[in-house]
C-alpha cells in the first residue's frame, strides 16, 4: 500500500482507491484500522449500473448460481425454513450463536439437500447444522452465544459458507430426521462484524428439503485434520499435516464406509490443500486436490463412485498457509483472523461409524488421546468429586494460588496431581494445552495452579540429576525445556 496506488483511481469511478478503501489522505500504516465509513470497492466502477460504469463492468460477473439439485422437484420432497428472529449482531468481530429447532416428526425421513436463507450477507461467515440427541426435548425462542458447539447437538448434519450455494446430498444417502432420526437440531451462526459495528442485524437460515421415501443409507459428516496450528509470520510457505492412522480407522469404523463428498477448510492464509487415501502404506487415491484454495470461494467436490474407506486404512491431509501478510504468529481458532486445517468428508453407511472425528494434536491421533487407556479413565479424571481424583483436585484447590509464589505444599500437592495417567506424557500436555485456550474461568484458574510449581520442579529434577551422576549434558537437555515452560507458564498466569 504505497501512496501511488492509494492515489489512483484503479477503476475509473472518480474516487482514489484510497477514498473507496477507508483511506482518503493516504496515511494508511499496517494494523491501523481505516475509515470504517468507506465500504466500497477499489477494482470495481460504482455505481455499478451508471452510464459512466456499465462499459467499464462487463467482466463483472455479480449473479450468484442456484444450487443444482433435481431431487427436490421431486412431488414426494417437503421442505421447511429455519430462520433466526431478528436478532442483534455484537460489536466484536468473532461472534457464535446457536439457536435449536423442532424438526419434522410426523414420520420417518431423510433430509437431502439445504439452500441458505442469507438476511445480511455483510457479517454472516457461515451456518452449521448440528442433529441433536435424545437429551434435547425442546426448542428455543431466541438465539445465544455458544462459542463453537453446544452439548447434545453434536452430529453435524448440514453446512452453508460464503461462496455457497447450498448441499444437494448423493443420490444414495440422506442425513436421517423425524421418528427414528434426529428430532431436534441446533443452528449455529459464525457472525464475522469485521467492522464491529453496533447497528447490524441478522435473521438468517436455512431451507431443508425432505422425503419420507427414504435412500439405501444414513450419512454422517466425518471430520479429519489439525487441531494445533502455530503458523510463524511473513513466511512464503508453511505446511502443515495430519493423519488419521490406520489405528484411528480400526477404532472408529466397524466396516467399510464410502464417501460421496469431500471439503476443504482453511481460512485466508491457506493456499492449498490435500486429502489423501492410502492403504498398506500405498496411496489409493486422492479424496481432494486443490492447489489454488480460496476460502470465499468453498469447493464441494462430489463423487459419482463413492469412494471405500476400510478400517485399517489412513488419510492424510496436509494443508499449505502464506503468511507475508502477518506480523504475528497465527492459531488455530475460530476466528477469521485465526487459522483451520480441516477436511469434511460426507460418509454412509453411518452404522459402520462408532465416531465421526479423526483429527490430530501436533503429531499425536486425537482418537488415542482420547481413548481411556494405560490407567487413564477420561469419566474418571473429568469428574472432581469422583473419590479417586477429589484429594487430588482439592490438593490443588487448597494448596496453590495462581498468581503467587510457588509454596512448598503447592509443590506436593501438584506433583501429585500430575503423576495421575491422564496428565503424564502427550496426553497430559494436551490437557494443559486445551486448559490454556479454555473460555471458563473456572478451568483457566485451576490449570494456572497447576503450573504455578513449573519452574521449581524442574529446578528439583535438574538437581537431582546432577546429584546423581546422569548425563554430563543434562543441562544442555533441560535447559530448555525450562526455558519452554517459563514461557508457558507466563501465558498460563497472565493471558
Amino acid at each position: 500500500w504505497t501512496v501511488e496506488l492509494c492515489r489512483k483511481d484503479s477503476d475509473g469511478d472518480g474516487r482514489t482507491n484510497g477514498e473507496e478503501l477507508g483511506d482518503p489522505n493516504c496515511i494508511w500504516r499496517e494494523n491501523a484500522i481505516p475509515d470504517k465509513s468507506a465500504f466500497s470497492h477499489p477494482g470495481v466502477c460504482e455505481p455499478y449500473d451508471s452510464d459512466l460504469c456499465r462499459s467499464k463492468n462487463t467482466w463483472v460477473q455479480c449473479q450468484k448460481e442456484e444450487l443444482k439439485c433435481d431431487a427436490i422437484d421431486s412431488p414426494d420432497v417437503k421442505n421447511f425454513t429455519i430462520r433466526y428472529p431478528v436478532t442483534s449482531v455484537p460489536s466484536q468481530e468473532t461472534n457464535y450463536f446457536c439457536m435449536t429447532f423442532e424438526l419434522p416428526q410426523d414420520g420417518d425421513y431423510h433430509m437431502i439437500a439445504t439452500k441458505p436463507v442469507i438476511d445480511n450477507e455483510y457479517v454472516m461467515h457461515h451456518i452449521l447444522l448440528f442433529g441433536c440427541g435424545e437429551s434435547v426435548t425442546k426448542a428455543d425462542t431466541i438465539p445465544s452465544s455458544c462459542g463453537m458447539g453446544q452439548s447434545g447437538c453434536q452430529t453435524l448434519i448440514g453446512a452453508w459458507a460464503v461462496g455457497a450455494n447450498g448441499e444437494c446430498s448423493h443420490k444414495d444417502v440422506g442425513f436421517r430426521i423425524g421418528q427414528n432420526g434426529f428430532k431436534y437440531a441446533m443452528m449455529q451462526f459464525h457472525w464475522n462484524n469485521y467492522e464491529r459495528r453496533s447497528d447490524y442485524k441478522d435473521s438468517s437460515g436455512m431451507t431443508l428439503y425432505y422425503t419420507p421415501n427414504r435412500r439405501p443409507n444414513d450419512a454422517g459428516i466425518m471430520m479429519i485434520g489439525q487441531t494445533f496450528l502455530e503458523i510463524p509470520p511473513r513466511k512464503e510457505h508453511v505446511e502443515v499435516t495430519s493423519v488419521c492412522t490406520a489405528a484411528d480407522t480400526w477404532m472408529i469404523l466397524q466396516g467399510p464406509v464410502y464417501v460421496t463428498r469431500a471439503l476443504n477448510h482453511m481460512h485466508y492464509l491457506g493456499r492449498e490443500q490435500y486429502i489423501d487415501l492410502y492403504r498398506n502404506g500405498a496411496k489409493v487415491t486422492t479424496l481432494t486436490n486443490e492447489p489454488d484454495y480460496s476460502y470465499d470461494r468453498p469447493r464441494f467436490i462430489e463423487f459419482e463412485e463413492s469412494i471405500q474407506i476400510f478400517p485399517g486404512d489412513e488419510i492424510r491431509t496436509r494443508c499449505v498457509f502464506k503468511s507475508t501478510t502477518k506480523s504475528v504468529t497465527t492459531f488455530q481458532g475460530d476466528g477469521t483472523s485465526d487459522e483451520m486445517c480441516f477436511g469434511f468428508l460426507t460418509v454412509h453407511p453411518l452404522s459402520n461409524a462408532r465416531s465421526l472425528h479423526c483429527s490430530s494434536w501436533k503429531n499425536a491421533s486425537m482418537v488415542s488421546l482420547y481413548r481411556s487407556s494405560d490407567g487413564c479413565d477420561w469419566r474418571v479424571f473429568g469428574n472432581a468429586s469422583h473419590p479417586d481424583m477429589a484429594p487430588l483436585y482439592q490438593g490443588v484447590y487448597m494448596h496453590c494460588r495462581p498468581l503467587g509464589q510457588c509454596l512448598e505444599e503447592c509443590k506436593e500437592a501438584v506433583k501429585r496431581f500430575r503423576s495421575h495417567p491422564c496428565m503424564t506424557g502427550t496426553r497430559g500436555e494436551y490437557i494443559m494445552w486445551e486448559a490454556s485456550n479454555s473460555e471458563t474461568f473456572e478451568e483457566l484458574s485451576f490449570y494456572s495452579k497447576v503450573r504455578s510449581c513449573d519452574l521449581e520442579i524442574l529446578r528439583e529434577q535438574l538437581l537431582t540429576q546432577t546429584t546423581n551422576g546422569d548425563d554430563t549434558n543434562v543441562g544442555a537437555r533441560v535447559l530448555p525445556e525450562l526455558s519452554a515452560l517459563l514461557v508457558a507458564a507466563l501465558l498460563a498466569l497472565f493471558l
